[in-house]
């Protein structure tokens, strides 16, 4: 079938919008029309080249919610019309880490980044040309492994779930399954893009005292405070480990970083208190490092690491829905707003820019 796809050829260059040729689903796989698909981050890092794209030309996105229009052979959880929301990693359900409820991790399926499963790719130019591809939600329509999907009922708009999948699960998973704030502990975010907000919504969620949202942009604060923090510091302005330090009586309890900078992460693990725990949550650069003193380890302090939220989609995506209903997740406020497929660099534009939560892209 033809459809219309966002394709990066390179760093430093404009996303292209073009018609693509997109295959029938083969075995163990899923054709999905995307109904909505967030401008996220993670995406932009390769455009920025922040992390090198090991295969090009490729069909972005991964960040979405759509409707099943058709199954490959062997695929019997999913029919023509449900709602599915895109999960971020594969969930094949048998390896040492999908059996241990560690999803996050799941290294069952060896698709090389770029290919399904098989190694080979659903989409092409019109000319011919293979396109690598892993959701591929930038598009009108993807084909994707029934691995990464999960299926969701009908009765909430399955453009209000498109950020579950990944600023949601990375965000709010991070606080409540990674780090797993206790309550009444206090809390400092470094970033206050889709997933920091994400981030500040899980503090809530597990009841932290004090939320305190961290960014170099002024314009991020109303969003911050919407999700609920409780107090800001603009790092351009002012030392913000030395700010959390002073607003927390000694440090946070639990720190977030999710800008995905050794710098930053080093502020982090230096603005927590003995025992606290600095969580690493933006993607990092190729090759990043940071280096921690080994006298603020000794004293109970952890550094860690969250994957995806440490999350357990089939769980956790029912729960986040669940909780939207009853008004304690704030995904209307996220999707702050919407473009078509065409302006998709413009809604890259709009998340530097700092003037919106999320925009999300109508395909």
């Amino acid at each position: 079938m033809r459809t219309r796809s966002a394709i990066f050829y390179a760093a430093k260059q404009p996303i292209s919008v073009e018609d693509v040729e997109l295959q029938d689903p083969q075995a163990g796989e899923v054709l999905v029309r995307v109904a909505a698909t967030g401008a996220c981050h993670s995406d932009y890092h390769a455009i920025d080249g922040h992390i090198k794209a090991s295969t090009v030309p490729l069909v972005m996105g991964h960040e979405a919610a759509g409707v099943v229009e058709g199954v490959g052979q062997g695929v019997t959880a999913f029919a023509p019309g449900d709602h599915v929301v895109f999960a971020i990693r594969p969930m094949c359900g048998t390896c040492k880490y999908c059996s241990s409820n560690r999803w996050n991790l799941c290294d069952g399926i060896k698709a090389e980044r770029g290919f399904m499963v098989d190694g080979t790719t659903r989409f092409k130019k019109l000319d011919g040309t293979v396109l690598h591809h892993g959701l591929a939600t930038f598009s009108q329509h993807t084909v994707v492994p029934e691995w990464n999907l999960v299926k969701v009922q009908n009765d909430v708009p399955i453009e209000i779930l498109a950020s579950i999948g990944c600023a949601v699960v990375t965000g709010v998973g991070a606080v409540v399954n990674t780090a797993q704030v206790k309550q009444g502990s206090t809390v400092a975010v470094w970033g206050c893009g889709g997933v920091g907000l994400n981030v500040i919504q899980g503090a809530v969620i597990a009841g932290a005292s004090k939320i305190i949202a961290i960014d170099v942009a002024e314009s991020k604060f109303p969003f911050a405070k919407q999700f609920g923090a409780t107090d800001t510091v603009d790092a351009s302005k002012n030392d913000p480990v030395q700010a959390v330090i002073d607003l927390t009586n000694g440090g946070a309890d639990y720190t977030f970083e999710v800008i995905g900078k050794p710098p930053t992460l080093r502020q982090a693990f230096d603005a927590t208190c003995a025992g606290g725990t600095a969580c690493m949550v933006g993607v990092p650069p190729s090759g990043g490092e940071v280096a921690v003193p080994m006298e603020m380890l000794f004293r109970d302090r952890r550094l860690i690491g969250s994957s995806a939220g440490t999350g357990s989609p089939r769980v956790d995506f029912p729960w986040f829905i669940e909780l939207y209903r009853q008004g304690r997740l704030k995904l209307d406020e996220l999707q702050s707003k919407f473009r078509p497929l065409e302006e998709i660099n413009e809604a890259f534009e709009d998340m530097l820019s700092g003037e919106v939560a999320r925009t999300i892209v109508t395909p």
